[in-house]
């Protein structure tokens, strides 16, 4: 299976978001590491996982009454270089361009 960063803009507002987004994603084996960007305006909810899709994900969370839209995928590089390089120039494409 491959392994994916999914990257969600949420609508969550408070810190205990935080903790029922945790125990939401706590049942899926297939969820290796999550974090939220609590202090990005956007609320960013940053997924690692393999054989789960986005929008299983965002119905998950839409049935608990967090909205989440998927604004960034991308396929996990084994080679930590490129995989860091790619993610910044796709930053900055955003960034500059507005992708």
């Amino acid at each position: 299976m491959e392994n994916k960063i999914l990257i969600f803009r949420t609508s969550i507002t408070k810190r205990c978001d935080i903790k029922r987004i945790g125990k939401l994603l706590a049942e899926f084996p297939q969820i290796d590491k999550w974090n939220v960007d609590f202090e990005d305006w956007e609320k960013i909810l940053r997924i690692e996982c393999s054989g789960i899709t986005a929008l299983e994900i965002s119905e998950v969370l839409r049935n608990n009454h967090i909205f989440a839209k998927l604004s960034v995928y991308y396929p996990e590089y084994e080679d930590t270089k490129r995989k860091k390089h790619t993610l910044f120039t796709n930053a900055l494409c955003r960034l500059s361009y507005g992708w």
